[in-house]
């Protein structure tokens, strides 16, 4: 009653215009936000020894591996930044119970992206859940809240899982809820942050690359992209309490973002011609898979603060000088934040030539819209990328095809053309039918299949051979000019920048001849890698590049759209023709934010956070994709 007083007070102060001492506009007033989900009948069909349960609503599924596969829902709310999330609540109701007739189907281990592994995923049955009669999943909702930008607003995410269906497997039973009621209560912050100076763009470049970005610069000011440059020169000398030279430099960002209130970050610069030694350098993550023990991660210089919004993210929670590190022990790993808080690209250059290459494509394909003609056409190139012979996959889905169908479908609507290089119908059989395709323009291309820092390509259906789609000694088949697509390369490697032929060297002297029965066709030893020979090449290739740094993974069947590689992938045309997002690096982070949001599992599973940590972006983040009107 007393606040209801003040309030009408204060509101009479205002009217009479002795308001500007009003301090219940500093209070924080608790506001609530309700929805309620109604959930379908579930789908029981019967797989082999196996049912598998699908829900119409859901969003992705439990995958814990040898464990049951059931249907998650999650709902996703976006609040502004400083909004204090106090509670929330979900209660289900109309529960229903029913009996199965065989086991739920358990999760495969997802199968690396490369033709040099012979990994077949068994299905396997964690006996201490199967034979458990407790309910799994054992909750029936969790949530989690996190900071992060939403075209180019900060903001905060509230993340709510919601499982409509639990499992009894000892009695073979679920449960399964007809609505959920959510309410989530939180304080919104009085205080608006105001910079006196603001940016857009920070480019981050050696002294060597300065004078060849300004017309870069002039051209993004020009736009109303409003950018600044730091040398490292400047930020080594400047941030010495970093305790290495990327961590420096992502305390530059850090400062730059809280001082000007940056969006996006362009490094621009990979290693130094051959050499070990770096323009702008790497962060190698410390995440054993068992094949590779790391790998370079740009995101690391995008997610810049913990979940607080203030306090620096440093990617080293215990504090132990590894960086991302992860163990099968929780208590081993680092617990990272994760979701980008500015957009990051990297220019991997490795010679002037190539700076004055990539500021005369960025300029001339944001200058002018981009002609319907050739960018409303995007080119999916696919085959079957899991086979019996190498996968032990007898499910009959051609899974590259299969995401490429799913990432057209965001595209079609508006309208779009679609050019299908699939290997089941011979459209795709060799690198020619993707050299004439692209050399005539396109929007997008999106390869899906098997890769390494030098090839691409897949397999025919059910088959064991493999089509080559691009190699490096191939692009320079590309003559597509200023037709420049964005590319999504789906496969192992494809975007290791840290290629060099110092590792050819390396691997002779350290392993001699055993060297060429197994490292040498890593094809670490190019001198640049598959996604950037091309983005860098004058005269056409691409304009930007999206791929994986190490090794990708994927599922067998209808599965590959589920999580991991396929789900990413495809989630980058969802931002773009979904949710209607045109700056390619707000794109690319928000299919990162995304994949942490309605997947998650990046500080629990070990895979889910490989797949976001090795995602980069070989271009400009702040491209206008279709260019400027």
């Amino acid at each position: 009653m007393k606040e209801i007083i003040t309030i009408f007070i204060v509101g009479v102060l205002v009217i009479s215009g002795l308001g500007a001492v009003a301090s219940p506009v500093d209070k924080h007033i608790r506001i609530e936000q309700s929805k309620t989900i109604m959930f379908s009948d579930p789908i029981i069909n019967e797989k082999g020894r196996y049912i598998t349960i699908q829900l119409d609503e859901a969003t992705s599924e439990l995958r814990e591996v040898g464990k049951p596969t059931i249907p998650v829902v999650t709902e996703v709310f976006v609040f502004p930044s400083g909004t204090i999330i106090e509670e929330v609540e979900v209660l289900f109701s109309g529960i229903k119970t029913e009996v199965l007739s065989k086991p739920i189907l358990p999760a495969r281990k997802s199968v690396p992206l490369s033709t040099a592994i012979r990994f077949v995923s068994e299905l396997k049955e964690n006996k201490e859940v199967y034979e458990s009669t407790g309910l799994y999943p054992e909750k029936q909702w969790s949530y989690k809240v996190v900071s992060g930008m939403k075209n180019t607003e900060d903001v905060v995410y509230v993340s709510i899982q919601t499982n409509p269906v639990q499992y009894e497997p000892a009695n073979n039973k679920i449960f399964i809820a007809t609505s959920a009621d959510i309410k989530i209560s939180y304080v919104k912050s009085p205080n608006v942050v105001t910079f006196e100076d603001e940016y857009d763009l920070l480019i981050v470049a050696p002294e060597d690359f300065s004078e060849k970005l300004q017309p870069l610069i002039e051209h993004k000011n020009s736009h109303g992209v409003r950018t600044i440059l730091k040398t490292t020169e400047e930020i080594y000398n400047e941030y010495s309490e970093g305790r290495d030279d990327p961590e420096k430099i992502k305390l530059c960002i850090y400062n730059m973002k809280e001082t000007y209130n940056i969006s996006y970050v362009l490094l621009v610069g990979g290693r130094i011609g051959q050499r070990w030694e770096w323009y702008i350098p790497e962060r190698v993550v410390s995440n054993d898979d068992r094949w590779e023990a790391g790998y370079a991660s740009d995101l690391y210089y995008a997610d810049i603060y913990k979940n607080n919004k203030t306090e620096f993210e440093d990617w080293d929670s215990n504090g132990n000088g590894i960086f991302a590190e992860w163990t099968n022990f929780v208590d081993g790993r680092d617990i990272i934040d994760y979701v980008p808080d500015v957009a990051v690209g990297r220019l991997a250059c490795r010679y002037g030539f190539e700076v004055d290459i990539m500021v005369d494509k960025i300029i001339t394909y944001e200058s002018s819209a981009c002609d319907p003609s050739w960018f409303k056409k995007m080119i999916c190139v696919a085959g079957d990328t899991f086979v019996p012979g190498i996968n032990g996959d007898h499910s009959g889905v051609p899974e590259g095809e299969i995401e490429c169908d799913h990432a057209a479908s965001f595209l079609e609507p508006l309208g779009f053309d679609i050019e299908k290089l699939y290997t089941s119908d011979g459209s795709f059989s060799g690198p020619s039918d993707v050299t004439s395709s692209i050399s005539d323009g396109a929007g997008f291309v999106l390869f899906s299949g098997h890769g390494n820092p030098a090839t691409w390509g897949n397999h025919p259906p059910e088959d064991d051979n493999f089509t080559t789609g691009l190699q490096l000694r191939h692009m320079q088949q590309l003559k597509n000019k200023e037709k420049l697509p964005i590319v999504i390369v789906g496969g192992c490697h494809n975007s290791q920048f840290n290629v060099t032929f110092l590792n050819f060297i390396k691997g002779i002297l350290e392993e001699g001849k055993a060297y060429f029965d197994e490292h040498f066709w890593h094809k670490t030893w190019v001198p640049e890698c598959w996604s950037w020979w091309p983005t860098r090449k004058s005269g056409g290739g691409f304009i930007a590049a999206i791929g994986c740094t190490g090794l990708g993974y994927g599922d067998f069947g209808y599965d590959t759209l589920k999580h991991r590689g396929g789900w990413i992938d495809g989630r980058f045309f969802d931002c773009y023709g979904n949710q209607s997002i045109d700056i390619l690096g707000d794109v690319h982070s928000q299919a990162i934010t995304d994949y942490i949001n309605i997947i998650g599992g990046e500080n629990s599973r070990q895979l889910d956070r490989k797949t976001i940590e090795e995602w980069a972006l070989l271009g400009d983040p702040s491209l206008k994709i279709g260019g400027y009107s």
